[in-house]
C-alpha cells in the first residue's frame, strides 16, 4: 500500500502534467490557427501569431511560414531579420544563407543576391553532406542552375566516389535537358555496375510519364552513341535491350540480342528469350526470324530443337490471332505438330511441342479425346518436372471443362492446388477452380476464393482475381437477386466450350429480359468478344465502342479501348483510328495495366505516320 508521502508526491507530478499538456494544447492551438490562415493566403492575420511562436519556437515549420508571410507582404527588413536571426541559432546549416539571399531578390537587390548565391558557391565545402544541402535550397527556390553548379562544383572536388549522378540527372529532367539526363544515369552504371537494378528503376518511372517519348528516344541516342565508341563493352548493348523491351521494340531488341549471344557466347540464350518474348507479345515476324536465326546454327546447337518448336508455334498462333482462318488451315498446321513429334519422339524436350498440339486438337479441332491422351504422354515421363507435370494436368483439367465434365475438372484443380500450396501454379489452380464455380453458379464460393487471389504473387492472375470478383460483386443487386449473373455465367462457360451461338443467344435474352441491369455492360463486351472469334469485325468494333462510351467510369472501359485500338491497327487496317485510341488509354486511363503497351504502340503509328 503507497503511504502519504508517495500519495503527495505522485499527485504533485499529475499536476504537472496536466499543465504541461494544457500549455502544450494552447501552443498546438495557436500553430493550427496559424496554419489555417497561411494555407487560406490571409498573410497579415497569420505573421501576427507566427511572430510571437517563432521567438518562443523557431522549428523549421514555423520559420519556413513566417518567412513566407513577411515576403509575401513584402515586409522584407523584417524577413531579413528572420533570417539572420535563424542563421544566428543554426550558423552550419547553409539553407538559411540561401535564404537570405532569396530575401535580398525578392526586395530588388538582384545583384547583391547574385554576388551572395556566388559567393556561397566558391566557399563550398567538401563535404557531400554540405554539398547536397546548398543544392536542395537552391532547389527550394527553384535556383535550378546554381543547383546544378553545386553539384558540379562537388563533382570536381569529391572525384569518382561522390558524383552525384543522380541528382544531376533529376536537375537536367527539370530543364527539360532529357540528353545530359541520360547521360547522367549511363555513366553512373559505368561508374558502379551494382548500381544498375536501381538506375532501371528509376528510369521505367521517368519512361512512363514520357508521353511524347523524348526521353526514350534521349536515352536510345545516348545508348547508340556510346555503343558505337566502346563496342567492347556489352553493357551499352545490354540497356539497349533493357530499352527496346521496355519500349517492345522487338525488332531492336533481336539485334541486340544477337550482338550480346556473340560477344558473351551464350550459345542463343538471349536470342531464345526474345524470340519467346516477341510471340507472347504477337510479334510473329520477329519471333519467326528469332527462331530461325537459331535453326540457322545448325543441330548441334543448344536451342535447335526449341526452335524448331518455337517456328511451329508461330505458324499456329499467327493464324489464330487473326480469327479469320479455315478449318483446313488448322489441320495443316496439326498436321506439322505430327510430323514433328514423330521425328523428334516424345522427351523432356518435345514437351512444349506436345502441350500446343493438344492444345490445338482440343480447342481447335473437336478431338478432346486425342489430346487428353497426348498430355498424359508427358505426365507419365520419368524425368519430367513436377511443376510441368501439374501444369498439363491444369491443361488436361481445362479439356474436361470443355467437354462438360466439370466434377472431374473440379477434382483435378483442386488436386493441383493442393500440391503446390503458395506456388504460383497452386493460384492458377485455385483461379481456375473458382472460375469454374462462376460457370456453375457457385458465386458465394467463387468470390471467397478470388478474393484470396488478389494477393497473388502472379500479376496476371491477380488482376484476373480481381477483375472476375468485382463481376460477382457489381452484378448482384440489392435483392440479391442472381439470375441474370447465373445466366451471364452460362454464357460465359459456352463461351469456353467453342458453343458461339448459344452464347449468343443467351445474352441476347438477358438484355430482353433485363434491359436496364447493370450487367449489360459485361454483355456488350462479351458479344464484342464472341464476333472476333466469329470474324464479324465491325460488328465488334461497334460493341466495343458502345462499351466505352455508355460506361467510360466501368471497369471494362480502358480494356475495350484497347481491343477496339488492337482490332482497328491488325484488322480493320484503320491504324489512324488506333493511334487516336491508343492515345485516348494514355490520357484518360493513365493508370491502365494496358497504358505501357498503347504508348508503344502509338509510337510506332506515329513513327510510320512521318
Amino acid at each position: 500500500m503507497l503511504n502519504k508521502n508517495k500519495i503527495l508526491k505522485y499527485s504533485f507530478l499529475s499536476l504537472i502534467i496536466l499543465v504541461s499538456s494544457l500549455f502544450a494544447n494552447e501552443e498546438t492551438s495557436d500553430e493550427r490557427l496559424a496554419a489555417q490562415y497561411f494555407h487560406d493566403g490571409k498573410y497579415s492575420k497569420a505573421v501576427v501569431i507566427y511572430e510571437d511562436l517563432f521567438k518562443d519556437k523557431p522549428t523549421e515549420v514555423i520559420y519556413n511560414n513566417y518567412l513566407k508571410c513577411l515576403l509575401e507582404l513584402e515586409e522584407f527588413r523584417q524577413a531579413k531579420s528572420v533570417v539572420e536571426t535563424q542563421i544566428k541559432n543554426e550558423p552550419d546549416d547553409v539553407r538559411y544563407k540561401v535564404d537570405l539571399g532569396y530575401v535580398k531578390m525578392r526586395a530588388g537587390n538582384t545583384r547583391r543576391a547574385n554576388q551572395h548565391f556566388n559567393s556561397l558557391i566558391d566557399n563550398l565545402s567538401d563535404r557531400p553532406n554540405d554539398i547536397e544541402r546548398l543544392a536542395d535550397a537552391f532547389l527550394k527556390h527553384n535556383k535550378i542552375d546554381l543547383a546544378l553548379e553545386v553539384y558540379k562544383k562537388g563533382r570536381n572536388m569529391l572525384g569518382s566516389s561522390y558524383p552525384f549522378n543522380i541528382p544531376i540527372a533529376e536537375i537536367y529532367e527539370k530543364k527539360g535537358d532529357y540528353e545530359n539526363m541520360m547521360k547522367e544515369y549511363v555513366e553512373l552504371i559505368i561508374i558502379d555496375s551494382d548500381k544498375m537494378d536501381k538506375v532501371r528503376g528509376i528510369l521505367q518511372d521517368a519512361l512512363d510519364k514520357d508521353p511524347e517519348f523524348e526521353k526514350n528516344d534521349a536515352l536510345r541516342r545516348v545508348l547508340l552513341q556510346r555503343s558505337q565508341q566502346r563496342g567492347a563493352e556489352t553493357i551499352y548493348s545490354e540497356m539497349l535491350l533493357w530499352l527496346s523491351i521496355q519500349q517492345k521494340d522487338f525488332e531492336m531488341a533481336l539485334r541486340q540480342a544477337k550482338a550480346l549471344d556473340r560477344r558473351l557466347q551464350k550459345d542463343g540464350e538471349t536470342v531464345f528469350e526474345i524470340a519467346e518474348l516477341s510471340l507472347s507479345n504477337n510479334d510473329f515476324d520477329i519471333a519467326e526470324k528469332a527462331f530461325n536465326h537459331l535453326i540457322a546454327q545448325g543441330k548441334s546447337g543448344s536451342y535447335y530443337l526449341k526452335a524448331k518448336v518455337g517456328l511451329l508455334d508461330v505458324k499456329f498462333q499467327r493464324l489464330t490471332a487473326s480469327y479469320d482462318y479455315e478449318k483446313q488451315e488448322l489441320k495443316k498446321i496439326e498436321k506439322a505438330f505430327e510430323e514433328a513429334l514423330e521425328k523428334f519422339g516424345v522427351h523432356n524436350n518435345t514437351v512444349p511441342l506436345i502441350r500446343n498440339l493438344a492444345n490445338i486438337k482440343a480447342f481447335y479441332l473437336d478431338k478432346s479425346d486425342e489430346a487428353i491422351k497426348l498430355l498424359e504422354s508427358i505426365i507419365e515421363l520419368p524425368r519430367l518436372s513436377n511443376k510441368i507435370k501439374a501444369e498439363c494436368r491444369l491443361e488436361k483439367a481445362d479439356i474436361l471443362v470443355l467437354n462438360g465434365k466439370v466434377w472431374d475438372a473440379k477434382l483435378l484443380y483442386s488436386r493441383v492446388d493442393k500440391s503446390y500450396s503458395n506456388d504460383p501454379i497452386s493460384h492458377e489452380a485455385k483461379y481456375k477452380n473458382a472460375r469454374l464455380s462462376f460457370y456453375m453458379g457457385e458465386f458465394d464460393w467463387a468470390k471467397a476464393q478470388l478474393d484470396i487471389l488478389k494477393a497473388a504473387t502472379s500479376k496476371l492472375i491477380a488482376n484476373d482475381a480481381m477483375a472476375l470478383s468485382l463481376k460477382i460483386q457489381d452484378n448482384i443487386g440489392f435483392d440479391q437477386d442472381t439470375k441474370p449473373l447465373k445466366m451471364y455465367a452460362r454464357a460465359e462457360r459456352m463461351t469456353f466450350m467453342n458453343k458461339f451461338d448459344e452464347a449468343f443467344a443467351i445474352l441476347d435474352s438477358i438484355q430482353n429480359k433485363y434491359p436496364n441491369h447493370q450487367i449489360n455492360d459485361d454483355i456488350y463486351f462479351a458479344k464484342a468478344g464472341l464476333s472476333l472469334k466469329t470474324g464479324k469485325y465491325n460488328e465488334a468494333d461497334s460493341l466495343l465502342k458502345i462499351v466505352i462510351e455508355k460506361y467510360p467510369k466501368g471497369i471494362l472501359a480502358d480494356e475495350a479501348l484497347f481491343k477496339r485500338a488492337e482490332l482497328n491497327e491488325n484488322i480493320l487496317q484503320k491504324p489512324d483510328v488506333a493511334r487516336e485510341l491508343y492515345r485516348k488509354i494514355m490520357t484518360d486511363y493513365p493508370g491502365s495495366i494496358y497504358g505501357h503497351t498503347a504508348r508503344s504502340r502509338f509510337r510506332d503509328l506515329r513513327d510510320k505516320e512521318v
